[in-house]
């Protein structure tokens, strides 16, 4: 049983916080001379984009100085953050973006805008983060005395084990009819298919526990190799079948939560392996992928097709990070149509986001679907006949937060976002309760994907795959508790 300890604010942490908010102020401030001194955009693309760097590597630091760890959710989705909202500015900083950001599709005044408000948002973001680490009186994420943690880990292993054996057969259902989709059609039919409604739905949503079974099996299982094997191997499965279909972020997600609670409640992996394995799949798997997925039919399996793909990339390393940082368009294309064109939406995006708690029973198509996303909305602009063809540019959090609330608004809400993804990591990373870290490695396997779409692809996961796993634990302890009294 784990304890509670007792601790007061230190001052090491106060002053990580300080210099955080003094570093916000002064990008603050860099911004407001920027426009009132009317500066040359085109000049400060370049300086702008090394504050970004600036910024990467000072969050990392200063989340390790209060966390003491680098490997967790919190800076997991902060990296992917980075990359999917910045990735261009990291090459511009080293000279490694000779078509310039976004290969020069917007003016050097939009692309300095948006540059400025990436990183204040990612700052406030930050804030958040840092103020939710600064110790209190006491921690509150520690386990209670009277937790007795091997009946919840072997609750977790009952949980996990349970949904594996209701989501086992519907996956390979969806999975069966998406691979026979993409050997016909390629990646792009995948999302051309007319989506499934009310009871059709089923196989769907069944399928989408896969994942956080076998991550609740892991956690519940530090003594059980037999079952450490299933879940890996339904893990490397899931994550193989992902990448062949040519969904990279669904393939990956699942792979970095596994990692990140095998890290925690198996074994700690080695640094040098997992910078090894990251490095293979970011610069060499994920390309490939990216050149490889709109390929249909045999082309797909022919291993002289793949060797001629990889070949065909200059710099994998390179154009791994354009593709992903190509997402900051989505941030600048908002910058540039609201409020012109369009209003702030003042929250309906989110309150439509929490729509989606209710299943679709009642409905032809769920209100917000019917609705439409933000990133459908951003393609329909930009893009019409690609979205005519049901295509998307995705979307941003970042680019969320400020279509609904504006500049400072935006900000804002960020910086709340940042606090309650800080909270919830330091309540799995100061906690030994299996089914607490599995709830939180649950919401990474989805979570991370936030980082280029909007709060709509998130309140389900958030709740449906990760809180009634967690709450079906709680239950068992409960009962089990009431049955003891009894």
């Amino acid at each position: 049983m784990t304890r509670a300890t007792e601790i007061r604010a230190d001052k090491p942490s106060l002053l990580v916080v300080a210099a955080h908010c003094l570093i916000f102020a002064s990008f603050n401030l860099f911004y407001l001379l920027y426009n009132l001194l009317d500066l040359d955009a085109e000049s400060l693309i370049y300086p702008t984009s090394c504050l970004f760097v600036i910024l990467t590597i000072w969050t990392y630091w200063s989340w390790y100085l209060l966390t003491k760890s680098l490997f967790n959710p919190y800076l997991l989705f902060f990296l992917s953050a980075v990359l999917f909202n910045g990735g261009q500015a990291l090459l511009e900083a080293f000279n490694m973006n000779p078509d310039g950001i976004l290969d020069g599709a917007l003016t050097s005044s939009t692309i300095v805008k948006t540059l400025f408000f990436v990183i204040l948002g990612l700052s406030s973001f930050h804030l958040g983060g840092l103020i939710s680490a600064v110790p209190g009186k006491v921690i509150g994420v520690a386990d209670k005395p009277h937790e007795d943690l091997e009946t919840i880990r072997q609750d977790t292993y009952k949980v996990g084990w349970a949904f594996f054996s209701i989501s086992f057969l519907p996956s390979l259902i969806v999975i069966q009819q998406a691979i026979s989709i993409v050997l016909s059609g390629g990646y792009f039919s995948l999302y051309q298919q007319d989506d499934a409604t009310s009871f059709g739905a089923a196989p769907q949503i069944l399928s989408e526990f896969l994942v956080p079974a076998a991550l609740f099996i892991l956690a519940g299982s530090k003594k059980i190799l037999k079952s450490q094997l299933i879940s890996a191997s339904v893990i490397l499965v899931y994550v193989a079948t992902r990448f062949f279909l040519g969904q990279r972020n669904q393939a990956m997600m699942p792979l970095v939560a596994f990692a990140w609670l095998w890290n925690k409640m198996i074994y700690p992996i080695p640094k040098a392996l997992l910078f090894g394995v990251g490095a293979f799949l970011g610069f060499i798997v994920l390309p490939l992928v990216g050149v490889t997925r709109n390929s249909a039919g045999q082309e797909r399996l022919s291993a002289d097709s793949v060797s001629e793909s990889l070949s065909s990339i200059d710099n994998p390393v390179v154009a791994a990070i354009s593709e992903m940082g190509g997402s900051m368009g989505t941030v600048a294309y908002t910058l540039e149509l609201v409020p012109k064109t369009k209003g702030y939406n003042l929250g309906a995006d989110y309150f439509y986001a929490l729509l989606t708690l209710m299943p679709n029973l009642f409905w032809k198509i769920h209100p917000t679907i019917e609705r439409g996303t933000c990133g459908k909305w951003l393609t329909w602009q930009i893009r019409p006949s690609f979205a005519a063809r049901g295509g998307s540019l995705g979307f941003s959090f970042i680019a969320e937060a400020y279509l609904n609330f504006g500049w400072i608004g935006g900000l804002m809400a960020l910086g709340v976002l940042g606090f309650l993804v800080g909270k919830l990591t330091l309540w799995a990373m100061r906690s030994e309760n299996p089914a607490r870290v599995a709830m939180v490695a649950s919401f990474v396997s989805f979570f991370m994907f936030y980082a280029r779409s909007d709060s709509i692809s998130q309140v389900r996961s958030l709740v449906w795959y990760s809180q009634i796993p967690y709450a079906s634990v709680r239950l068992l302890s409960r009962l089990r508790t009431k049955k003891s009294i009894e």
